[in-house]
């Protein structure tokens, strides 16, 4: 317990020293994730997300997400899906995206040290103001996570953004944060990101909610297997 102590008040430190060195206001970001289970090896997954230029309020980005997650064994994860996406910038352009994707995650561990590797190749249509550009974007996102003191985790990850149509680097995501296991199908997460643009760098409050379902068809046990 006193090393999770410690871990929180050392993350809460790093995060409130970024802060003050940064001439950015804080963001916030809060998403919605769900993993739905409609067959032993086969889920559909779920998310919705808000990003905002200050905490819970101007709001700046909506996400939509929707996916298929294929387990081909219990560390590899092959997956495809759909993101819309909306914007309302502070310069008043109003932007609008769709996103179909492929990704492949893997999945190790190391004692108690969970480790994932996602590789995500995305196919970018984007409208700004009624003109439409297309990109193809790259993403690979390195992922710790370890649990702390019963129910308490912290996760790390870093993912880079690359684009493979125009200048090559997009962005760079810095996270670490602490989450909570509300019970074996629901997670709380908080969190720092720092999220490094080609022309700026963004301090955002990360909240997540994580859950996951099972869809699969309950057998009546009344029912004969002949």
């Amino acid at each position: 317990m006193k090393k999770g102590l410690s871990l929180f008040f050392l993350l809460f430190s790093f995060i409130l020293k970024s802060q003050s060195t940064s001439e950015n206001e804080w963001g916030s970001w809060i998403m919605f994730y769900g993993d739905n289970h409609i067959s032993e090896h086969l889920d559909i997954v779920t998310e919705f997300r808000l990003h905002q230029y200050e905490i819970y309020n101007a709001l700046d980005n909506r996400f939509y997400k929707i996916g298929l997650g294929y387990q081909i064994t219990p560390g590899v994860t092959v997956g495809a899906g759909y993101v819309h996406h909306y914007s309302e910038t502070t310069t008043d352009i109003n932007t609008s995206e769709n996103r179909p994707y492929e990704e492949i995650c893997i999945k190790s561990k190391i004692r108690k040290l969970g480790i994932s590797h996602r590789y995500r190749m995305e196919h970018r249509w984007i409208n700004k103001d009624g003109d439409t550009d297309f990109v193809n974007r790259m993403r690979y996102r390195l992922q710790l996570a370890h649990p702390i003191c019963g129910k308490l985790y912290v996760k790390v990850f870093d993912e880079i953004f690359l684009d493979l149509d125009e200048d090559v680097f997009n962005q760079n995501r810095l996270h670490t944060g602490i989450g909570y296991h509300i019970d074996a199908n629901f997670k709380f997460e908080v969190g720092y990101v720092k999220n490094h643009l080609s022309s700026r760098a963004d301090d955002i409050f990360r909240v997540g909610i994580l859950f996951n379902t099972d869809l699969r068809r309950k057998q009546d046990p009344t029912e004969s297997s002949d």
